[in-house]
Parts: structure tokens; sequence; C-alpha cells
């Protein structure tokens, strides 16, 4: 048996590493081989050998990367367009926003949104993606920007074959005559047959899932309130098909528990169940207006939710109770969701508000969302998410090398009292010095290996002008829904 050789050594940093239910802090060197941890030595005394590269670990804070395990790259572009927005008004500017765009226009997005969570400490994502039914060929440029970047990422391609009923106004209001009136041209959100969506993931899926690595595709459906039971089961057999998770909007709004009891008689959740597809390879994001059975059925069937507390917090929808999900056993990711709810893609914002928003809202089960339950939605969670158990979200001998190097200088981390509290409620990742996924230095001391971020930066204010003049017709339409009930 040949040993595969060393390729990095760092050396002499202090690690955060698993240690039962939380972490430990550990001074230590960290070998790896063909992008995998091979070794933890406390001793520090790691011999390096000819060819490997040394990374100095001295005042370095060793951590596993983040996983964000609910993003839209569409919406890179769209920081601060949808203050004081709805859900259905915000839904509508989106699509004004987003659709028409061509290939140069998704890459440059999705790279933009790649760039800020390297800079941050993330390095994997789950994109659901895009903002309307997927074809096969919008996937190239958005897995190209992944590529290029070095971020690890599950595509979750969105898809429904029923109408996006939970944001149309009622007909006899002002906002919907102006949305009947409108939608048989302008609607950017029409169903397709079931089946040719499942089709074309398994095609999209033959081509891209596993490239480089660090590329997974994952069925995506929208939101169970606009797929018929048909697609539900299709994605979730061909999940089963392809050994990958499947990703979906999951009750973020009142509106879409109220239509799935009108339609089925039961909460969104017990359908899933009654179906026979909630297990694990579900990761159900925002997931909001859930009752106790819904959380006891979560639980059992070890569906993942993906908590998305500012997104939520911004449009209004309500808070999750993801202290009582984890009292329950419910396990429990993070993201930040699109930068038009959220207007950033830093997931140390997601972690602090995970904390604090049950203490707002004196939830009895508050103290089960301390920092080390955040860091670990941040992290194990999100590996859960991607499908990932085993393979991601920890400092661990057999897992892959995707972690962060802090500065244990900074103002934010010296001196370090608590690491797991101060990464949570100190750092916003000004300390973050080197990004790794798979052994490989992704971002070092400000430089991308991508190359250049202002280059980027740049394209992006040039077509953000083009798509503010492109669709109109659509943009006047979503301010007619302002106000329209979510």
């Amino acid at each position: 048996m040949v040993e595969t050789p060393i390729s990095v050594v760092i050396t002499g940093a202090t690690a955060l590493l698993p240690a039962g239910s939380g972490f430990d802090l550990v001074e230590c060197d960290i070998t790896i081989a063909d992008g995998i941890i091979a070794n933890i030595d406390p001793q520090c005394q790691t011999p390096i050998p000819e060819g490997a590269k040394r990374i100095s670990g001295q005042d370095r804070l060793v951590c596993p990367g983040f996983i964000n395990a609910h993003t839209h790259s569409p919406l890179s572009m769209l920081k601060g367009t949808t203050d004081r927005m709805g859900h259905v008004e915000f839904m509508w500017t989106n699509q004004a926003d987003t659709v028409g765009r061509g290939d140069e226009e998704i890459y440059i997005s999705a790279v933009l949104g790649c760039l800020e969570m390297i800079r941050t400490g993330t390095t994997a994502a789950i994109d659901h993606y895009p903002e309307q039914n997927c074809t096969a060929e919008a996937v190239m440029p958005v897995a190209r920007a992944y590529a290029d970047t070095g971020l690890r990422a599950a595509i979750a391609l969105r898809v429904f074959d029923q109408p996006y009923s939970d944001i149309e106004p009622a007909a006899a209001t002002p906002a919907g005559r102006a949305f009947a009136a409108n939608m048989a041209e302008l609607n950017p959100l029409a169903p397709r047959p079931a089946n040719e969506l499942i089709d074309m993931t398994r095609d999209v899926a033959s081509n891209w899932h596993g490239h480089l690595g660090r590329l997974s595709i994952f069925p995506g459906p929208s939101n169970p309130a606009r797929c018929s039971d048909d697609l539900l089961v299709g994605c979730h057999s061909l999940a089963r098909e392809l050994d990958t998770g499947v990703h979906a909007h999951l009750l973020e709004t009142e509106i879409q528990r109220t239509l799935s009891i009108e339609a089925h008689g039961k909460s969104m959740v017990a359908h899933f169940d009654a179906l026979g597809i909630l297990d694990r390879r579900w990761s159900f994001a925002h997931t909001v207006w859930v009752d106790d059975d819904d959380i006891e059925r979560l639980a059992e069937r070890e569906a993942v939710v993906v908590h998305n507390p500012e997104s939520n917090a911004k449009l209004g929808v309500g808070v999750a109770p993801i202290a009582k999900m984890l009292e329950r056993g419910v396990a429990v990711a993070l993201g930040t969701d699109g930068s038009s709810t959220n207007d950033n893609q830093n997931m140390f914002d997601a972690m602090s508000l995970a904390v604090l928003l049950p203490r707002i809202v004196r939830d009895p089960a508050a103290n089960r969302v301390d920092t080390t339950a955040a860091l670990h939605m941040a992290t194990s969670g999100g590996a859960r998410a991607m499908n990932a158990t085993g393979a991601l979200g920890e400092i661990a001998i057999g897992l892959h090398a995707d972690m962060v190097l802090y500065d244990l200088r900074s103002f934010e981390l010296a001196p370090l009292n608590d690491a797991v509290q101060q990464l949570v409620f100190s750092e916003r990742g000004l300390s973050v010095k080197t990004v790794m996924v798979g052994g490989e230095v992704i971002y070092d001391d400000g430089c991308y290996s991508f190359g250049d971020a202002d280059a980027v930066v740049s394209e992006a204010l040039r077509m953000r002008q083009s798509q503010k003049t492109r669709n109109a017709d659509l943009y006047r339409l979503a301010s007619h829904l302002s106000g329209a009930s979510a």
C-alpha cells in the first residue's frame, strides 16, 4: 500500500477540536495529505517532509470552515434592495432583479457571493439556485463560479410544477387585479411538468455531481406549496438514487401553513411523513411556522432544519422555534439566505442572532441555543445538511481539510478568554487570515487564489445598472404588490 504524500503541515497552531458535545482548544500540528486531515499532533513535533508546504500556526486559531446551508447566488448583487418589504413584494422584486440574466451576469453574481463568504470564513455552501425554474443550461455559469473560486458547494436545483400560490394576492384586491392583468405575459415563475424537471436534474447531476471533488448537485424543490406530490416524491427518489441530499424552503410564512392545511388537511411536515419521504436527506430552510407535532416528526425522521434568523427577521415572517427544536433533538444548520434579505453572506452575524433571538422572545428553552450550539449549527450542522456528516464540519482525522486560520492578535480575539463565545459574539470575519478547502489555500492575508476580486466588483457594478432597467414592467408589478398579505 502506497502512502499518500503529505502536502501541508500546519505547525504550532491553537486548534478548535471536537470534544463530546462541545469543543476543546488544543495546541497541535495538523498534517494534510491529498486534501484530507491525516494527523493531529498535540506534541507539535511533526517533521516536514520534502516537498510539503509548512504553514506556521503561531498566533493562529484554526477552526472548521463555516457551512452556509442556505443561500441564493443570484441575489449577491442585491444588497440594500428590500428594506421594509413583506414577503410577497420581496419575492416579486427578486424576480424583477434576476430574470433574464446572461451567463456572465450569473457567473459574476455567484463569484461575488463566493468571495464574500470566503473572506468571512465560509468554506462550503448550499446554493438554492436559480430564482426561477432551473434549466440545464443555467447551471454551467454558477458551477464555473464555484470551481474558479475554490469554494465547496451543493447546488440545489430549484424546481416547481405548481403556481406560486403563496405569493399571489387575492383576486378581488387592487394588487390582485394588477397581478391578473400582467401575469399572462410577465410571469417568470411558470410551472413545468414534474417528469421533465426530474429528468433535467438527473442530467445535470450526471455532468456536474462530484466535479473537482467539491461540487454536488441536489434536487431542490422550491417550496412544497409550489410542488405536486409527484415532484416531491420524484425529488426524494432521485436523491436516494444519487445518494445526495434534497433541499427546500419549508413553512417560511403563515400562508404556506394555511395552504397546506387547506390542501392536505394537515401541516406540510405531516404530509411529507404521510408520503413516506420525510428523512435525513431533507434539509428545510426557514421552518418558521411549525407546531409541536411537526418538531417531533422532524426529530424522529432526522430531517435537518436550516435556520435563517436574519432573513426571517428582516421580512418579518416570524421567529423559528429553534430552541425548542434543539431541545427535542432536531438537527439544525445555519444559513444566511440570499443577500437581498440579509444584505451579507457573513455567517458570524447569523450565529450571533441565532443565539440572541430565543432570549429576546423569552423562549423557555432559550438556554439550549448557546454559543456552542450556534457554532455547531454553522459547522457540523451544515455538514448534515450537505449530506456530508463524517466528511465535513470538524477538524478531525479523516475529514476534508476545510479550515480557517484566525489571527489571535486581532482586536476581536485578543485576549482569548473563550474561543467559542468570541467567534460568535466578537468576530465578524476581520480576523480571518487563511482559508483552506480540501487542503488548498484559497485565501491568504487578503489575497484570493481566484485572482482579481476588484475586477469582479467592477463587473458587478456595471451589470447592476442594466439589470435595473431591463425588467421595468416586473418592477412596477412588484410595487403594486406592496403590502399584499404573505
